[in-house]
């Protein structure tokens, strides 16, 4: 019997589009950073940012982010004795996220990255389920794949151990890697994807943050940013969108995270 889809919140910049799906499959949700999300059903999960790496130090140069001072323990990826924020201090420095990237980002210039640090929740109280995070950064303008000097000034920084951990595996699920897939210029975004190897737990929180900051090179030039402006990936007053949406769908049924998301892909066309 088919079940119906809990529900799909997308949001394209600061506008939030609701998506409803027909009858589906399988229970999954969608959600993605600074939208107010509304779920119905038996998966539901919540998309937090924060400024907190799990192990600190998330290489942004914000030297006003501390280091933690909790020793992680009982963590299946992130080892014992190592110093680390805990769930309930990353969830608390979350509230505040939008304030400090409104604060941050104000006068971004060369050299000024934002820590941006996304977790998940499994906010359900009964089913498991895979976790899938993707970040899109604007092709243009992305110092990833395009030369300084020919517009691509946004430097970015996903987080390898979240990979070499062994939690998440890359989005076509070919194994533990220090990088996530991506998937070049769709839809002007270059879209990095990490998926989560197992199901996580209801009420449980992904032990790793899959990105660690986000900025404009150090050696970015005014003529540099003029070039991502007038490719449309900087906007003209200065801004960019780099976009993290977050996918769940149950683990039951499922033998692994690859073909419950080739599942959920399937249904959601």
């Amino acid at each position: 019997m088919k079940k119906k889809i809990t529900a799909i919140a997308l949001v394209v910049a600061i506008l939030a589009v609701g998506i409803i799906g027909g009858t589906l499959a399988y229970f999954t949700d969608t959600t993605e950073a600074k939208v107010n999300t509304f779920t119905v059903g038996n998966v539901s999960i919540k998309l937090i940012e924060s400024t907190f790496h799990r192990e600190g130090n998330d290489n942004s140069g914000d030297t006003s982010i501390p280091d933690p001072n909790n020793v992680a323990s009982g963590m299946e990826y992130v080892t014992a004795g190592h110093k680390a924020f805990t769930d309930a201090e990353i969830q608390a420095n979350a509230e505040g996220y939008a304030a400090y990237l409104a604060k941050r980002g104000e006068n971004i210039a060369p050299g000024i990255a934002a820590a941006k640090c996304p977790y998940v929740i499994n906010t359900s109280n009964t089913n498991s389920a895979y976790i899938r995070i993707r970040v899109l950064v604007p092709s243009a303008a992305n110092n990833d794949f395009v030369n300084v000097k020919k517009g691509g000034v946004i430097t970015n920084q996903w987080c390898s151990t979240s990979m070499i951990s062994g939690e998440f595996i890359d989005g076509k699920g070919g194994g533990w890697n220090n990088a996530p897939y991506i998937d070049r210029d769709v839809n002007g975004y270059d879209v990095y994807t990490f998926v989560r190897n197992k199901p996580l737990a209801p009420g449980a929180m992904t032990e790793w943050n899959v990105w660690n900051f986000i900025g404009i090179a150090a050696d970015a030039t005014a003529d540099d940013i003029q070039l991502a402006v007038k490719a449309g990936a900087i906007k003209a007053d200065g801004s960019f969108n780099v976009l993290v949406q977050a996918d769940a769908i149950q683990a039951d049924g499922f033998s692994n995270a690859t073909e419950a998301f080739a599942a959920f892909d399937a249904q959601t066309k």
